[in-house]
Parts: structure tokens; C-alpha cells; sequence
């Protein structure tokens, strides 16, 4: 009877202990976004609005992925994927393409520089990621058919801009495997508005319906979408565009307070597959 009771007060410590937030649960994607020495306070701030556990487990990336990550910018989602894949899956940077910044030649060379820079940062990113440019000008930045995953976060109105945009979805298709997952999330314009694609890209947004429309044509289909970075206090009429808002906050302290209060954009979250042709 004793052994009996010893074997019960066991599991109804670990009962308790699992249910009071223990470590049982708490898996690998959890533990990027949550536990993370990579993540800055600055960065953890934005998990309000950007919600990344949410994000990373509706489109179905785990530590055995192989994901790439479209124009990476300052490393906010880099952060956290790189430290979730660098032991069993692959982390690849698909960067700005330099050979498009001829203009800004400081930035071309940053650009230039960015495969370098993930082969210089192990700790960070494994000794399996590779850094290398989407849309590429010859051939492809990886081998076909070789990732799980192209994230694509707050990006599709620079494809737009800068007329990328057929490039880039071909190239997203063709490095795809067969089913493989595209991932969209994007600064998202109103249905009713009377802006074309044109002048919403400008201001950083696209209609849900029309990317999804184009999002199509080029071999993907729309399997599941999800309202959790949705931001119903976005009215979308700022004088910046989408900038207006945080983090930007592109009118500097010009009616701060205001825009602090509405947070960041409202985004569609948009989960397409790669149809096999």
C-alpha cells in the first residue's frame, strides 16, 4: 500500500506540475520564441502585434525544416528562426538582391556581403544555413525543389515596388518541394478601397483578395488563412502610409501617442502549397 501511494503522490505531482506551466509542453518552437538569448527586450516587444509562436505553428515550421526566410532586414524573425533549425532542419537567408541597388551602392555592399555574414555566425545559425539573394538573376539562389517553407513577412509590397514580384513567386515555386509551404504575411489594405495595386503597394499594404489572386496564378494554392496579426484599430489612412505606424513611426513625434495606441498594422496571415504542375 505504501509503494501504492508513493506511485500516486508521483504522477499527481507531475499532473500538477504540467498543469501549472511545467516543461513537459514546452517544445522546440516555444523554446525560439520564448527562451531565447538571440531575441532582444526591443524585439520581444513586438511579440504583441507579430505573435510568432502563433505564426511559426499555423504554418507548420518545427526544428526540422528547412525554411527560407525572404528579405530577413534588421533579423526580428531571423532571431528566432535561425536558433529553431540549426540542429535539425536548415535555415536559408534570401536576402535583397544587390545586383538591383546599383543606386545605393552602401547598401549594395551590405547586401553583397550577407552569405558571409551567415557563414561567420554559427553559434547563431548552424553550420547548415547558407545566405544568398531572391529573386537571383541566373539560376536559382537554391536548389530546386530542396525547402519546405518560403516566409515571406511584410515583403510583398517591395516585390511590387520594385518589380520583383514575378520573379520572386516563380523563383519561390521552383525552390519549393511539392507541397511545400509559402508563407505570407502582409500589411493588409481594405477590401472596399478605391486604391489600385499600385498605389496601395506604395503605401505598404495589398487587398487580401487580389494577392491572393496573383499569389495563385504563379502555381500556389490557398489552403488556410488566419486573423491572429489582424489589428481591427489600423483606420489605414495615415499620411506615411503603413510607416505611420510602430515601429516606423515615420511622423516622428507628430501624433505619437495616437499611433502608439492603434500599435502595429493589421496583416493577413495566408498559408499557400505549391501545386505540383
Amino acid at each position: 500500500m505504501a509503494k501504492y501511494n508513493f506511485i500516486v503522490s508521483i504522477a499527481l505531482l507531475l499532473f500538477v506540475n504540467d498543469a501549472v506551466g511545467g516543461t513537459n509542453d514546452k517544445d522546440a518552437i516555444w523554446h525560439s520564441v520564448h527562451n531565447n538569448s538571440y531575441r532582444t527586450t526591443e524585439e520581444i516587444k513586438r511579440d504583441e502585434f507579430r505573435n510568432p509562436e502563433q505564426v511559426l505553428r499555423f504554418f507548420g515550421i518545427n526544428e526540422t525544416s528547412s525554411v527560407g526566410e525572404v528579405a530577413p532586414g534588421g533579423g526580428w524573425y531571423t532571431h528566432i528562426l535561425a536558433p529553431l533549425l540549426k540542429d535539425k532542419g536548415r535555415y536559408v537567408g534570401l536576402q535583397h538582391n544587390p545586383a538591383y541597388y546599383g543606386k545605393w551602392p552602401d547598401w549594395a555592399k551590405k547586401l553583397s556581403a550577407y552569405p558571409e555574414k551567415i557563414k561567420n555566425e554559427q553559434n547563431l545559425y548552424g553550420n547548415n544555413a547558407i545566405g544568398t539573394w531572391l529573386p537571383a538573376v541566373e539560376g536559382l539562389p537554391v536548389e530546386a525543389a530542396s525547402l519546405d517553407v518560403v516566409f515571406i513577412v511584410r515583403t510583398m509590397h517591395n516585390w511590387q515596388n520594385q518589380g520583383r514580384l514575378e520573379n520572386g513567386l516563380k523563383q519561390s515555386w521552383q525552390i519549393l518541394k511539392n507541397n511545400g509551404v509559402l508563407a505570407i504575411v502582409q500589411h493588409r489594405e481594405d477590401e472596399s478601397s478605391k486604391s489600385d495595386r499600385e498605389a496601395a503597394s506604395k503605401r505598404g499594404r495589398w487587398k487580401q483578395s487580389d494577392l491572393i489572386s496573383v499569389i495563385e496564378s504563379f502555381g500556389f494554392k490557398l489552403v488556410a488563412s488566419s486573423e491572429i496579426n489582424a489589428n481591427p484599430k489600423d483606420t489605414k489612412n495615415y499620411e506615411k502610409g503603413v510607416w505611420t505606424l510602430p515601429p516606423s513611426l515615420a511622423l516622428k513625434e507628430k501624433d505619437k501617442e495616437v499611433y502608439t495606441k492603434i500599435g502595429e498594422s493589421d496583416r493577413m496571415t495566408l498559408k499557400f502549397v505549391k501545386v505540383s504542375s
